[in-house]
């Protein structure tokens, strides 16, 4: 019997690898998608047996057609839209539209339309899951087109969760907290003049205040896997949401 497939985007490196590691661990086979393809060959030299590599950028118009002829008619169980980007980062008074389209098509527009193209595979049971950020739902200054691509992420998982479950497709979205990854270097990096508040980024890294990939990919595996569908797909799960923590930490 094959196992079941689980597309993870963003997988080359950060919280997407780990989770792709995750699932593997737990039985799955892991389409991993990202834009570096040297990063998803060594995924995939890791486990040969369980790893595919799709080297592509999701925000190009034909990426959703590359996927699906990836599958090649496979049907996957979970989807897992992880993919963004943080910059360019700086004041909504001198952002430029090609930046601002640049967050969008990633953030927002991928996801959206990847989910769009597969549902001709999804199947009754099958779990997409959006990769959501307190960003969406808290403004900062700097962060506009990062904030505003991830406030619409979150209805774009709302829209999805209304529209899907009489499918039996379930729609989920999960806030990781601040997590060693490459983003947070990217973001601890930022001038102030771009990022006002950047120091309390770099103060988190220095206090050894962030979560590690490892650890989000185990929460994130319970949701994908264990948890049930109105924990999965009624509500946002937090990370750091206390109530949760017996359910996928022990």
């Amino acid at each position: 019997m094959s196992k079941a497939l689980a597309i993870v985007t963003g997988a080359g490196s950060g919280i997407g690898l780990a989770l792709a590691e995750a699932l593997i661990a737990r039985g799955c086979r892991v389409l991993a998608i990202g834009r570096r393809a040297a990063l998803l060959d060594a995924l995939v030299s890791r486990h040969p047996a369980d790893a595919e590599a799709l080297a592509l950028d999701l925000a190009d118009a034909d990426a959703p057609a590359r996927v699906l002829a990836a599958l090649g008619g496979r049907s996957p169980q979970w989807v897992v839209h992880n993919a963004g980007v943080i910059e360019p980062a700086g004041p909504l008074a001198t952002l430029d539209r090609e930046a601002f389209r640049r967050h969008w098509e990633t953030n927002l527009a991928a996801p959206l339309f990847l989910t769009q193209a597969l549902l001709t595979q999804l199947q009754a049971g099958a779990r997409i899951l959006h990769i959501s950020s307190g960003a969406a739902h808290n403004a900062l200054a700097g962060w506009g087109p990062y904030c505003i691509s991830k406030s619409a992420l979150h209805m774009l998982y709302q829209c999805w969760h209304e529209e899907l479950r009489e499918r039996g497709i379930v729609v989920g979205s999960a806030r990781p907290g601040v997590v060693d990854t490459p983003m947070q270097a990217t973001i601890r990096a930022l001038d102030e003049t771009a990022f006002p508040d950047v120091d309390a980024f770099r103060q988190l890294k220095a206090r050894g205040q962030l979560a590690t990939p490892e650890t989000v990919a185990r929460f994130l595996t319970w949701l994908l896997l264990d948890a049930d569908d109105a924990r999965f797909g009624n509500h946002e799960n937090d990370i750091r949401n206390a109530e949760l923590a017996p359910l996928w930490q022990t």
